[in-house]
């Protein structure tokens, strides 16, 4: 999957991470990777958290937990609130993917919308608006790629050696 316009960070988008179609068994210096598909449902986000807590755990980065589950369901969530599609539940899957590649942890998030993540302004009384200030505040850096064939990739790293 290859990028044809690139939002914020799409110079520093990791492809180890934002690349979902490659097989990381041909490739065996590939950094451990973890796919999970989302249907489009109102438990997408829960689902998400438990995948994630479940793989930082066994990859040894339980101090992670918090920060990504936080993270993941941001992204999940503006997925399905965004979809360009009516029913999200009958739609093409979201896709998770959690990479770890030593320095850092990778989380992506693929949808099939082209409509991009925003920081919005946000005021002290706004009941939505603050997710991606969040994500902001807890990764490295996070960005996003529309892709080729249309859909999204927004992404996102931790870095390890912060912890």
């Amino acid at each position: 999957m290859t990028a044809d316009l690139a939002g914020p960070g799409a110079a520093t988008a990791p492809p180890w991470l934002t690349s979902f179609d490659r097989d990381d068994v041909a490739e065996l210096s590939a950094p451990p990777s973890a796919t999970c598909a989302l249907h489009g449902r109102t438990t997408s986000p829960a689902v998400a958290r438990d995948f994630t807590a479940r793989t930082l755990c066994g990859w040894g980065a339980p101090h992670l937990v918090q920060d990504a589950q936080l993270v993941v369901s941001e992204l999940v969530t503006n997925a399905l609130r965004h979809a360009c599609v009516s029913d999200p539940a009958s739609g093409p899957p979201i896709l998770l993917r959690l990479v770890n590649n030593r320095f850092h942890i990778g989380c992506a998030v693929r949808d099939a919308s082209e409509r991009v993540p925003a920081i919005s302004p946000g005021s002290d009384l706004s009941e939505t608006g603050r997710g991606l200030h969040l994500v902001s505040a807890l990764t490295a850096t996070w960005g996003w790629i529309l892709t080729r064939g249309g859909g999204k990739v927004v992404w996102a790293l931790f870095d390890v050696r912060d912890s």
